[in-house]
């Protein structure tokens, strides 16, 4: 074994931290608490848990699975609610090692086993139940007394509650467990510690790895569920994938964000989707569009036109005029002018006004002014003489030169340019402008902008008076706005022309639909890093639910097991053939599995022509079946180290007198070192046990063999009785019949002849029985026995040379007296009853 732990503690140095640390707890402490596995769970999930630690020493491997204590069952009573019995004193074990239980069927032994079975925790144990021809009972519970060592322990079980623990390591031996070892895998119920070691760390990695599962699976999804109609989008599959951690850092972002030009796209969709005439709605577009350039053009030319250097333009041209006007003036005022204001604005207008009265009214058809002989004024009609014909030709010739030309033609240029400024839209075009192709955003900025123009065109119509006209930049950003939205307008409508022709309503469904789904997503930004960081742990728990796989250890049990576990116990199963005669049969005990670090055997034929799905119960008969398995079970517990009691519930059901001798023999020896309770209802057993005993010496046999009687009273079963008659040796029942006489005598004496009578004809009936035993036992000194098929000349034949004729005399006389208290009679012979004194010399004889 020290080889073994070696290779085992070689093999736990290559294993993780976290499983390290958990066979040296289960060194130290055995079975391992709820923190235990908390504090494990928590090594495995920190950085150094997964990594094998160099400081282990698994120094409790050696001594691990000493158990030196000896268990005793004492009796069990006060039997209350459970099944049918209810006796009226404790069933007492005694203090031997070797318990013989007798009692006829229904007598309560099956009753019993089956509590034992419960309170010992047997795998098998049924549920147990109450007297179903009674009232449901208000207590189920029974007193078990049981020894440790020195230490006497008494305990009230509850039929409901848990077993005791103390009397776990019990074995018990029925017809469930034969069937059981027949037709199951079964693992061996005792395994060497330090193989038992691996099925440990087993079943703590499955601890474990349910802790983490519930700690994983109280990571709730944060994700909303995505509405219905979105489930089947390319949007909602990446949505709802389980990996949504893996899933590329652009898909994820895609999920979160949600653009302008997203929710456009989808304004589009839905509007051409809605759409049954898309050339009508191509024209509509192109309408709006042709306003939106129009204003672009109108608001372009108004900022040209009245830029900085477009405006000191139109003033340089005003100062221009004004100049050559001023220098015009001067040069009209001619010297034979009379008055002052020749030339100025009032007086030209004035000039110009007599020009065409008289061209047309006064003197038509010919020049102006008229100055021949006998003309008059065109203005106060008065004859013109030499001084005012001449005046008039100075002033028209003056007005005819050079200068006057270059003032009216500098006063033309800027009242031309004056002209050319540009209109201004009011607040009726602008509210139709934005009705008809923007919106009511827009207007703000246009009555801001129109109004600016006005009021430099004004100020420059008027020639700057008081305040100057503000040159107009250029909106540019709001230029390029508009700009846009006339390009959208273009665009849509080629959208449109082509929806008419060539439209995919189907697809355009899907795609708006695949928008919706995204913008939905968008708005859950904060639920999707929430379920990206739940997901990274449940990702996480995986790789450390993956680590807590025992395969490993199942391997390496297997291994070790091969050896230790496997060989030794088809060694023991063989073994235990051959001690109760089953050799012949041609069964093996191979191993099939490793599970969870547990080693499965089961029972085959050997050698068998056909497949191995063959069941033993088909081919073997009843009788094989059932030496075969207790020979199984015997290999199975009879290597556990604990001083335990066993239990057999009629061990030798279907078997022949050979068979039950080989029991007999094995229990007995079994009985060396523990405790062994027999329950039967076979005399032959009951006697065979008594006979195996004896092999064991007279001292062993009086200081262990114990001998109880139980029986059925008025529907209730379990009472412990006397040894009756039937069991007793010959001495002792002949001695039991005289004790019973005494007693029949003195009722007869208290009741009358009938107590007697009563009595004293089942003692005759016992009488009878007792004497075909002393046949076999004293006379034949039990060289030939009825329930054994052997004859046995062991020391035994020379007494026979004792018999005499008066001895054969007295039995055959005996039996002829009392055959008839035992065999019917005809109703012409009655039978008599001898008087006390006459049956009691009969015993006496005997």
């Amino acid at each position: 074994m020290n080889d073994l732990a070696s290779d085992i503690t070689k093999w736990l140095m290559q294993r993780p931290a976290w499983q390290q640390e958990a066979v040296e707890r289960q060194l130290k402490k055995g079975d391992l608490s709820d923190s235990d596995i908390d504090e494990i769970a928590s090594m495995l999930k920190s950085s150094t848990g997964p990594i094998p630690s160099t400081t282990p020493t698994f120094s409790g491997l050696q001594g691990v699975g000493q158990n030196s204590e000896a268990l005793r069952l004492v009796s069990i009573g006060d039997i209350q609610g459970i099944e049918s019995l209810k006796p009226f004193r404790p069933l007492d074990f005694g203090e031997g090692n070797l318990s013989v239980i007798y009692g006829h069927n229904g007598s309560g032994k099956s009753g019993y086993t089956r509590i034992l079975k419960r309170i010992c925790g047997h795998p098998r144990a049924n549920q147990l139940r109450h007297n179903i021809f009674e009232a449901p009972p208000e207590k189920k519970q029974c007193t078990v007394i049981y020894q440790v060592d020195s230490d006497i322990h008494e305990e009230v079980w509850h039929a409901d509650s848990d077993p005791i623990d103390r009397l776990r390591v019990v074995d018990i031996f029925d017809s469930e467990a034969a069937t059981f070892y027949l037709s199951s895998e079964t693992d061996v119920t005792y395994t060497p510690p330090q193989i038992a070691l691996f099925e440990q760390l087993s079943d703590t990695c499955n601890r474990v790895k349910a802790l983490l599962k519930r700690e994983q699976g109280e990571l709730v999804v944060a994700l909303p569920r995505i509405p219905a109609e979105y489930v089947s989008t390319p949007t909602a599959i990446s949505y709802q994938s389980q990996s949504l951690h893996k899933l590329p850092a652009a898909v994820i972002n895609d999920l979160k964000s949600w653009t302008q030009s997203e929710q456009k796209n989808l304004d589009d969709l839905l509007y051409r989707l809605k759409t049954p005439d898309p050339a009508a709605v191509a024209r509509q577009k192109r309408q709006i569009k042709v306003h939106v350039d129009q204003l672009v053009s109108r608001i372009m030319a108004s900022s040209e036109a009245l830029g900085a250097e477009q405006i000191q333009g139109i003033r340089n041209k005003q100062q221009d005029a004004l100049t050559k006007r001023r220098i015009a003036t001067e040069a009209v005022k001619v010297q034979s002018a009379q008055l002052n204001g020749v030339g100025t604005e009032t007086w030209r207008a004035l000039w110009e006004a007599a020009r065409k009265y008289s061209i047309g009214e006064a003197y038509p058809g010919r020049e102006f002014p008229a100055t021949n002989e006998g003309d008059r004024c065109v203005l106060c009609h008065q004859d013109l003489g030499p001084d005012a014909r001449k005046r008039l030709q100075e002033f028209d010739a003056s007005i005819r030169g050079t200068l006057e030309s270059a003032a009216s033609n500098a006063e033309e240029t800027y009242t031309k340019a004056l002209e050319r400024l540009p209109t201004w839209m009011t607040s009726v075009e602008i509210t139709a402008v934005c009705t008809a192709a923007l919106d009511d955003s827009w207007a703000p900025v246009l009555t801001e902008f129109w109004a600016q123009v006005q009021l430099s065109c004004k100020r420059l119509k008027l020639g700057d008076p008081q305040e100057q006209a503000m040159p107009i930049a250029t909106p540019a950003e709001n230029i390029e706005r508009l700009q846009s939205y006339s390009d959208t307008l273009e665009a849509v409508a080629l959208q449109f022309d082509q929806d008419a022709s060539q439209f995919d309503r189907e697809k355009a469904a899907d795609i708006k639909l695949n928008l919706e789904a995204k913008r939905w997503t968008a708005q859950q930004e904060s639920s999707i890093d929430e379920e990206i960081v739940r997901c990274k742990k449940v990702a996480q728990y995986d790789k450390w639910i993956a680590s807590t796989n025992p395969q490993a250890i199942s391997k390496k049990a297997g291994e070790l097991a091969q050896i230790a576990i496997t060989e030794a116990y088809v060694q023991r199963f063989n073994a235990e053939l051959g001690s109760l005669g089953a050799e012949h049969i041609r069964v093996t005990l191979n191993k099939t599995r490793t599970n969870h670090g547990v080693v499965m055997h089961k029972l085959q034929l050997a050698g068998a022509s056909t497949t191995p799905s063959v069941s033993l119960v088909d081919v073997l008969s009843e009788g094989e079946r059932r030496i075969i398995s207790l020979a199984a079970f015997l290999a199975d517990v009879g290597d556990k180290p604990h001083i335990a009691p066993f239990i057999f519930d009629d061990p030798i059901s279907s078997l022949d007198h050979d068979y039950e001798w080989r029991v007999a023999l094995r229990l007995s020896q079994l009985a060396r070192d523990r405790q062994v309770l027999i329950f039967t209802h076979r005399l032959s057993l009951f006697g065979a046990v008594e006979e195996a005993a004896k092999k064991m010496g007279d001292s062993w046999k009086k200081d262990n063999l114990v001998q109880r009687f139980i029986r059925v009273y008025q529907g209730i079963s379990g009472h412990p009785t006397e040894e009756v008659v039937a069991s007793a040796n010959t001495k002792k029942a002949n001695n039991i019949l005289l004790e019973r006489l005494n007693q029949a005598i003195s009722a007869g004496s208290k009741n009358g002849p009938e107590a007697y009578e009563r009595d004293a004809q089942v003692i005759c009936t016992e009488f009878r029985k007792l004497l075909e035993r002393t046949v076999e036992d004293d006379l034949l000194n039990q060289v030939v026995k009825r329930h054994r098929r052997s004859v046995q000349t062991d020391n035994r034949l020379g007494a026979l040379s004792c018999i005499t004729p008066k001895d054969c005399q007295l039995i055959d006389g005996l039996m002829t007296k009392y055959s008839a208290f035992e065999h019917s009679q005809s109703s012409e012979t009655p039978v008599r009853i001898p008087e006390g004194d006459e049956l009691r010399a009969d015993l006496d004889r005997l």
